[in-house]
């Protein structure tokens, strides 16, 4: 499925748990925009290409000059005793503008670079923001899952005393609540490696607590929204802007293969004749210049035209992989949320009527109609839908979190 000049109308990035949690999640998003090394690394280059603008205005270097005669040159109105000359080269016209407008194109480039980079780490954060939340609450209901077995052991102790149970029983039920501790330690472990790596994304210098939801809903029904072309995307704008830059260039290198004008003026000190008294006797001499500077070697300029030719192509088939990379991307995410959603569902009805059946069979168990072990199984397989279903949710909010990066 091709995205290009095609509009997908996608679910919106709303939920309940949103509504309660979401200033906390924007302040984790605003928090790492402030402190993160890489936004301000590429947000300093850019003030420093703006200050780049400045000087593309200027002119060339004036050159100064001074000389004395050693040996002095004797004219009518004295001898020549020293020399000082000033000269300022002028591009030709228009160069400076378009050094200026290259100037601003390459900060257009920088500038650019500064949203891509804030969207990566607005991504970054909601992905760790929900995976966080799905160990947390898989975390809770290996919990709660733990009291339950407690429950049945209890019913299994006083069911043992009465010849209704065996020390097996007793013994699948400790071995059950084992394996629960240890899934409860491995998630821990888990929690805390996903905090490490959320605070080191916020750059916090030590570790802090984390706060996410007790729980998300995935909506039943959503505001839906376009998302516009992915062609408009920062990442792929990029190539756009370097490419405007490229033209620029060709423009300034067209600007300097044309001549330059020079102007100039020489002052020359005249010494006095002695014991002569005539008009002009020892006036200093001034002599203004202009000179212009013809480049009838062409051949640097040619070759950068060249170049920079050769430069725009390559752009162009860099900006169609990634276009393409990202296509394919945003068509993944929206598939995957579609399946979540559906996988979602399925969950939901498989909690429900594992919980109904429950109820059933432990009413059984304890006439003494089923065996312990279908009583165990049916406790696991909701353990496994439990767990299924908050994969379900931690994956759907990823998935938003990607269209809207992509959006």
């Amino acid at each position: 499925m091709i995205l290009k000049q095609k509009q997908f109308i996608v679910f919106a990035f709303l939920c309940f748990g949103n509504f309660i949690h979401g200033q906390t999640l924007h302040e984790y998003i605003a928090e790492a925009i402030e402190n993160n090394p890489q936004i301000k690394a590429v947000t300093q280059k850019y003030k420093a290409s703006l200050e780049q603008v400045n000087a593309a205005r200027s002119l060339p270097n004036t050159t100064i000059g001074a000389g004395y005669f050693v040996r002095e040159t004797e004219t009518r109105t004295g001898a020549q005793k020293a020399k000082f000359s000033a000269e300022q080269k002028i591009p030709w016209f228009g160069t400076l503008k378009a050094r200026e407008e290259n100037a601003i194109a390459i900060s257009d480039i920088d500038k650019n670079t500064i949203e891509v980079a804030k969207r990566k780490i607005t991504l970054q954060i909601k992905k760790s923001y929900y995976t966080l939340y799905g160990l947390k609450a898989k975390k809770e209901i290996y919990i709660e899952q733990k009291k339950l077995l407690e429950y049945y052991k209890e019913i299994l102790l006083i069911a043992l005393e009465n010849d209704k149970a065996t020390t097996i029983d007793i013994l699948k039920v400790t071995v059950a609540q084992n394996e629960l501790n240890d899934k409860i330690e491995v998630t821990k472990g888990k929690i805390l490696n996903a905090e490490v790596r959320f605070n080191k994304i916020l750059d916090r210098d030590g570790f802090e607590d984390l706060v996410v939801p007790d729980n998300l809903i995935i909506p039943e029904e959503e505001p839906t929204m376009v998302l516009s072309e992915i062609a408009y995307h920062p990442e792929l704008l990029k190539y756009d802007l370097e490419n405007l830059a490229i033209q620029k260039q060709e423009k300034v290198n067209s600007k300097e293969s044309l001549p330059s004008l020079s102007l100039g003026l020489d002052y020359i000190i005249v010494e006095e004749r002695p014991n002569q008294e005539f008009i002009d006797n020892g006036t200093d001499s001034w002599m203004p210049k202009v000179s212009l500077s013809i480049p009838l070697f062409t051949k640097k300029y040619k070759t950068k035209e060249k170049t920079l030719k050769i430069e725009e192509e390559g752009i162009e088939y860099q900006r169609s992989s990634v276009e393409n990379a990202l296509e394919q991307l945003l068509e993944e995410a929206i598939n995957d949320r579609i399946t979540t959603r559906i996988n979602y569902d399925t969950q939901q009805k498989n909690i429900k009527q594992t919980k109904e059946i429950e109820k059933i069979t432990l009413v059984a168990y304890q006439a003494n109609r089923i065996e312990f072990n279908e009583l165990l199984e049916i406790q696991q397989m909701l353990l496994s839908f439990e767990s299924k279903k908050i994969e379900a949710i931690q994956n759907y909010f990823i998935q938003t979190a990607i269209i809207n990066y992509l959006s």
